[in-house]
């Protein structure tokens, strides 16, 4: 068994971001849509059987609730949103979110609610009634319903994102090449695809296109791409958590989407595969930048600190670029790494991609995960 080790403390990776985000240029910048002020004018002008219902709203990130659009729609029409801004956590420092991180959908108040899959993003609406908007970081909701956590705070933000919303007379892709037709911008809108088979997104982070199932060596894998976003791939699963619970899977990770220690909420940038357990719990397995093997700490995010593990099982640049293979054996990793009472079960495997703090590119590839369990391999992917 291996020995875990605490994290070391945070007061100097802290202050190598401030050092690096100061002296990194555009810091502060995001990636803007071209000719965002001629989006709803070049709208207006679609011909008739593509015109659509255009709305402008400028969403402010002190605002403490939905915003209603004003606009109503019908099951299965399309509308896309066309979004510019940013949500500021600490501006000078380049901490903040993107549209296609912070900005969320919800129709008629109830559940689901959906996110940008990027600046500008295409939906079919899946229920009738009124559109209603919202900026929040991911992970804070109380429920699917979009109900906050009176536990987060939301005090101290800054900023604003503006959204032109254009709702199509019917399909969104007929809507959009009409509008790419007249305004010469190809590929500007972007629809989240589905996740890889057998996988959906965790729905308090919002669907994705960073997941894309692929094929390498006549072999199904999993392959990942974050740069300034998050995303969180679940299977659902039910296994005892018993002596022989083993948790298997290769990856070859090709970037890591930090360049400081991950174990601070402004460096918590990480590539990983994580376990949770029908307590609520998760142990999540990550390649650090440079902490070292066996470093073992709580999530330093809100909300998630009371039920994310992190353990560093693979630590530096040596192996990037090559397939490793792994191993976890389930029940004494839960010991040393959370303690307290068992669960009884494994319930989910989860892939997880984060580079939302200091906006690098994280690209790793999974393939033959496997849980045993109660004597019975079960291949995930």
């Amino acid at each position: 068994m291996s020995e875990v080790r605490k994290a070391p403390g945070g007061g100097g990776t802290f202050l190598r971001f401030v050092w690096q985000q100061l002296t990194k240029r555009g810091a502060s910048a995001f990636p803007s849509l071209p000719s965002y002020a001629s989006i709803a004018p070049a709208l207006r002008l679609l011909p008739g059987e593509t015109v659509a219902r255009v709305v402008e709203l400028d969403l402010l990130a002190t605002d403490q609730g939905w915003r209603s659009s004003g606009v109503t729609v019908r099951k299965g029409q399309g509308f896309t949103l066309f979004a510019d801004g940013a949500v500021w956590i600490a501006k000078a420092l380049g901490v903040g979110a993107a549209p296609g991180t912070a900005l969320w959908v919800r129709i008629g108040g109830r559940a689901p609610i959906r996110k940008m899959a990027a600046n500008a993003t295409s939906f079919e609406a899946w229920d009738d009634g009124e559109l209603e908007l919202c900026l929040k970081p991911p992970g804070e909701w109380l429920d699917d319903s979009g109900r906050f956590d009176p536990d987060v705070t939301r005090s101290g933000a800054t900023g604003k994102i503006a959204v032109t919303l254009a709702l199509w007379p019917g399909d969104a892709a007929a809507g959009v090449a009409a509008f790419e037709r007249v305004t010469g911008l190809k590929g500007l809108v972007t629809q989240a695809e589905a996740a890889p088979s057998g996988w959906s997104y965790l729905w308090r982070i919002g669907d994705g296109s960073i997941y894309r199932p692929r094929e390498e060596d006549g072999k199904s894998c999993i392959h990942v791409h974050t740069h300034g976003d998050v995303g969180i791939l679940q299977y659902p699963i039910e296994a005892p958590l018993d002596d022989g619970a083993v948790l298997e899977w290769r990856w070859r990770v090709d970037r890591l989407p930090s360049s400081l220690p991950e174990h601070i909420q402004p460096t918590h940038d990480y590539l990983s595969i994580a376990v949770e357990y029908d307590n609520g719990q998760d142990l999540t397995y990550f390649w650090s930048t440079s902490l070292a093997v066996d470093t073992v700490f709580k999530c330093p995010l809100p909300w998630w600190a009371t039920r994310e593990t992190h353990w560093v099982v693979r630590s530096g640049t040596a192996g990037l670029g090559s397939w490793m293979t792994e191993s976890r054996r389930l029940k004494p990793d839960y010991v040393q790494a959370i303690g307290g009472a068992l669960p009884a079960k494994i319930v989910r495997v989860w892939l997880i991609a984060n580079s939302v703090f200091q906006r690098g590119h994280g690209e790793a590839t999974f393939a033959d995960i496997a849980l045993t369990s109660g004597g019975i391999r079960c291949q995930i992917a």
